[in-house]
């Protein structure tokens, strides 16, 4: 049976002394289709290829250059069209904007109690759609680096300014970061400021104790010197009246 091999691959065998037998035949092309996907994959995306060797490292499917390919392709092509259903979710929302600046305030009232009438979704998420947009606006954000799920973008408008920062700096302010890693952040986030800042606000109690025995000593000096100056001024003042009696 004839197969098709690399010229890499040939130039290896050839390099070779020893004879060519068919299992070291089947063990240098499994290493050569392993290494040709492999070199495509990092062509491609290194991280990438990172990722698929901690998922499929032990699997078959990192010897497979065909499937290994099917997969970048799709990956391709799902996150092209997710990270566009972030921005169709954008426009959406400026588009509920508009809308809303037309009507009047009894109208806008309307519009919120019969939502799902006249658009496709409830009156729900219409508002986080709308808070998403408006979020934008405010520049905190660039649209490229919305999350494209709009529930996991409305997440950051419900972030004080400290932990978008945080947020950001942990890389989590991107396309395909999801809602729930969002809220699991910002729970992790609050709770270790709220235990920052427990711990500021806790007493001491040592060290009050030893503030209030050096303002106590303190006080003692402070009585030992007030009576020795009182009784210097009442000796100077019986002296002076001598003084001016005589």
């Amino acid at each position: 049976m004839s197969v098709k091999i690399s010229k890499s691959l040939a130039k290896k065998i050839a390099l070779r002394d020893e004879p060519l037998t068919q299992e070291r035949e089947t063990a240098l092309m499994a290493a050569d289709v392993r290494s040709s996907a492999q070199n495509e994959l990092i062509e491609i995306d290194e991280n990438l290829l990172k990722t698929l060797n901690e998922v499929f490292g032990d699997t078959e499917l990192m010897n497979d250059k065909k499937r290994l390919q099917t997969i970048v392709t799709q990956r391709k092509i799902i996150y092209r069209n997710f990270v566009r259903a972030g921005h169709a979710s954008l426009a959406m929302g400026n588009a509920l904007l508009d809308m809303e600046a037309s009507l009047t305030i009894g109208e806008r009232e309307r519009l919120k109690q019969s939502a799902e009438k006249i658009l496709p979704f409830g009156d729900t998420v219409a508002s986080m759609l709308k808070s998403v947009a408006r979020f934008v606006k405010t520049g905190k954000v660039p649209e490229n680096d919305l999350p494209a799920s709009y529930s996991a973008a409305y997440v950051l408008t419900n972030m004080t300014d400290p932990e978008l920062d945080a947020a950001k700096e942990e890389g989590l302010v991107r396309p395909e970061v999801g809602r729930r890693k969002l809220l699991n952040f910002r729970k992790d986030y609050r709770e270790r400021t709220e235990e920052k800042d427990f711990k500021k606000n806790v007493i001491d109690l040592e060290r009050l104790e030893n503030k209030r025995e050096k303002i106590l000593n303190r006080r003692k000096k402070l009585a030992l010197e007030y009576f020795k100056l009182s009784y210097e001024f009442r000796e100077i003042n019986k002296v002076i009246r001598a003084i001016k009696g005589s």
